[in-house]
């Protein structure tokens, strides 16, 4: 039997500061320490681990402009934008 597809999307996104980053991205492209600096809370560690990740899935892409890695949506990570402002709306309404 096929995997459901809600529980194979959130294998993928339900993992820490996933959403996040994506949210942070939607905004348009970013350094590391840009990410880093605008999500409290999150280990740099955790961070890089989650941006390879994301990099994998093909979510984010990842370019070196002078030194510095630039993190942007793919496509595909484009594509999670209405998701990620209907849990923004979600959170606004029932968890503020």
């Amino acid at each position: 039997m096929a995997e459901c597809p809600v529980t194979k999307a959130w294998k993928m996104l339900g993992k820490p500061w996933r959403i996040v980053i994506i949210a942070r991205l939607l905004d348009g492209c970013k350094s590391y320490n840009e990410l880093l600096w605008s999500m409290k809370g999150i280990s740099s560690k955790t961070l890089s681990n989650a941006l390879k990740e994301l990099c994998k899935e093909e979510l984010i892409k990842v370019e070196t402009n002078r030194n510095r890695r630039i993190y942007s949506l793919t496509e595909k990570g484009k594509d999670l934008a209405k998701i990620v402002e209907n849990v923004r709306i979600w959170s606004e309404k029932w968890l503020m």
